[in-house]
This record gives structure tokens, sequence and C-alpha cells, in this order.
């Protein structure tokens, strides 16, 4: 593994950016530090228009691509630019990634062992590190976002939503080393949902479909191993909306691994949800 500091890279950094506010806060604090950025995305959705014109490339429109996500394009490309080192952040749909089988690279990545989040990551980090690039950690930028103990935003949470939070992490002790179920959303003492290739959005939206506004807990916590430099949870705003939504009162999440996007916004849809978070303990 390489570690290098972000906010003092001497060369150009790439962003290699999914979906989500996290690649937008890692560009615009490694540019604001004076980090030369140039980002990469296959989300073209003008989220990175505060960069200078030509430092923001649609990895499906890259030479070479043709459409589809190609890594050998994509590693030509840095290349070229003289991008020496990279930062991957936001989620990629993989959906997206079991359609382009026919880039060699990516269905040797694809075929090369497990398929979980987990290992697939760090199959493409290992490739980005074998052609020659520098793995930047994000969490190195955002580290007073990085969730803390006990309470962190909303209400305060009651004896039974702890209870639930207590159940949830123990059915993560046993989910999370087979690398899914990042979050779990638990009713009762029962277990509702847990997110699978979904995600955590659409797993909150199916508890909600099932508890009809019974009320329940999120948890989400990070696998032990889990590599630090590009997989660390993520909750934001946008999160407690969709829990609101759904009927879910309370949040409980991994503290000291786990990012909180735009923690002032959080705290004020929290307070005006009536939604208790909560940074718990491994």
């Amino acid at each position: 593994m390489s570690f290098v500091d972000p906010f003092s890279h001497p060369g150009t950094v790439a962003v290699i950016a999914g979906a989500g506010h996290l690649p937008v806060l890692a560009a615009e604090r490694m540019s604001a530090a004076g980090t030369h950025v140039c980002v990469y995305s296959p989300i073209d959705d003008g989220r990175f228009s505060f960069l200078p014109e030509g430092h923001f490339f649609h990895m499906l429109s890259l030479p070479g691509a043709e459409g589809k996500l190609n890594l050998g394009a994509l590693v030509f490309h840095m290349k070229s630019l003289g991008v020496s080192a990279v930062c991957l952040a936001g989620v990629v749909p993989k959906t997206l990634m079991y359609g382009v089988l026919e880039d060699p690279a990516l269905r040797s990545i694809l075929s090369g062992g497990a398929n979980d989040d987990h290992s697939l990551l760090g199959r493409i980090v290992s490739a980005l590190e074998k052609a020659g690039f520098s793995v930047l950690s994000y969490a190195d930028l955002v580290r007073d976002c990085i969730a803390v103990e006990g309470n962190i935003a909303g209400r305060t949470v009651t004896e039974k939503e702890m209870a639930d939070a207590a159940y949830g992490k123990r059915i993560l002790s046993v989910t999370l080393p087979l690398s899914f179920g990042q979050s779990v959303v638990v009713a009762d003492g029962a277990v509702t949902a847990i997110e699978a290739m979904e995600g955590t959005d659409e797993m909150i939206r199916r508890a909600g479909s099932i508890l009809s506004g019974a009320g329940g807990v999120v948890v989400k916590m990070m696998r032990p191993d889990q590599d630090e430099r590009f997989d660390i949870p993520t909750v934001g705003a946008d999160t407690l909306r969709n829990m609101a939504a759904a009927g879910l009162s309370c949040l409980a999440v991994e503290a000291g691994r786990t990012i909180i996007i735009h923690p002032r916004e959080f705290s004020s849809v929290a307070r005006e949800l009536s939604i208790a978070v909560e940074g718990i303990s491994r």
C-alpha cells in the first residue's frame, strides 16, 4: 500500500468519482489546498462545475471507451495528463460494471475472485497501483466529518432504540466478515432488512414498505479489515430524509469509521426530522 498526504501531493491527483457528495468534497478540499486535481466519473451531472475547464472527464467518453467503462482507456488518459495518484470516492453501481465485460482489464478483475465490494474494490486498487499510481485515503481529507461516539445529532436515543442498535451490531458482526450487509434495519428486536448490492437507500425504502411507519433503527458499520483509503461507510442528510420517508426513527453508525457528509446540514435535518443519530463502538 502507498500512503500519500493528499493535501501536499506535488503532482496531479485524479479523483475517480462515483455517485454522491463524497467525491465532490474530496476534490474541493484538495483543490482548495493547492493540489492539482482532475476528476473522472461515469456520471456527468454537473457536480464538479467548480473545477476549471478541462479538469473533468466523463469516463464513458474517453478515447477508446466507446460509451463503456474501460480501465485501460482510463489508465492511458491519466498517464497522458501526468497523474501520479488517485483518490477513489463515491459509489459506482455494479450494474454499470457488469455491463462492460468486453473490456479485457475489467473482465479480468471481475473474474479474478470473489465479487463482494471489499474484494472487487481491492482488485481494482491493486490494478491501479500496478499501473504506477499511488492511492490516496479520502479519510485524510475529511477527518472533521468522522462520526464520534455518543449522540451525534437529533434527539436523544431511547432505550428501545439502543436495544435494537445493539442487536443490529450482533447481526453485522456476522455479515460484515462475509462482505455484505454494511447496514441493517432492526425493529422491535427483529431484522427487517439487510443491505446487499442495492445500497443503503434502497434498503431503507424496502424496510419502510415492510414496517409501514412502525419505526425502526438503521445500524451501519464497517468490516474490520476494510481498506480505509477508499471504502468507508458514508451517511448524509439524504440518508435521514429517506429514513423519515420510510418511518425509521434512529440511525446508529460506527464511531471513528463512518463519514458524515456536511455535518452541519446533517445535524439540522436530524433535529428537524426528530431522528436520533448515535455513534456506537465496535
